[in-house]
């Protein structure tokens, strides 16, 4: 219950600071757009997002979590269309946790856990969207897990 509490507080302070992060953002006030800039300008694509996250307690614990998303949009192969284009995203993730007492006696029980998620969508009248998530548990209190997220959206036939 405890890992879970750990893990819980350190997903909503991620989140806090991807808040803040975002609401500082800022371009200066609105902008005219040329013809040419709206040319560019896509209504469509697609969308991916990765969370991942490692805790871990014992008198030696060692954490690590990364997570990487990229989207790839082509040219719309439609003239006059431009956000008709086949768009590709994806969305990669892994932590890793290690927790052990290292043989000393009477201190808690070592613990370890990670957690990884995965997600995206793409538009287009073809989506494919392949997640895959795997978690290993190993001996010494090792806990590791990876996921992936790839989602393709192109408009076929038009």
């Amino acid at each position: 219950m405890q890992t879970q509490t750990r893990v819980s507080t350190i997903g909503v302070m991620a989140a806090g600071m991807l808040l803040a992060v975002v609401a500082s953002a800022s371009a200066g006030g609105p902008a005219a757009l040329t013809d040419q800039m709206l040319d560019r300008v896509t209504a469509g694509g697609a969308i991916v997002g990765v969370s991942s996250d490692a805790v871990a307690a014992g008198v030696l614990a060692l954490t690590n979590a990364q997570g990487n998303t990229v989207v790839a949009p082509s040219a719309s192969p439609y003239p006059g269309q431009p956000g008709l284009g086949a768009t590709l995203g994806v969305a990669q993730g892994s932590a890793s946790a290690m927790g052990s007492n290292l043989a000393f006696p009477g201190v808690g029980q070592p613990s370890s856990a990670t957690s990884v998620v995965t997600g995206g969508v793409a538009d287009g009248n073809l989506v494919l969207n392949w997640t895959f998530n795997r978690t290993i548990t190993g001996a010494g209190g090792v806990t590791a897990q990876v996921g992936w997220t790839i989602v393709y959206g192109a408009w076929v036939g038009l």
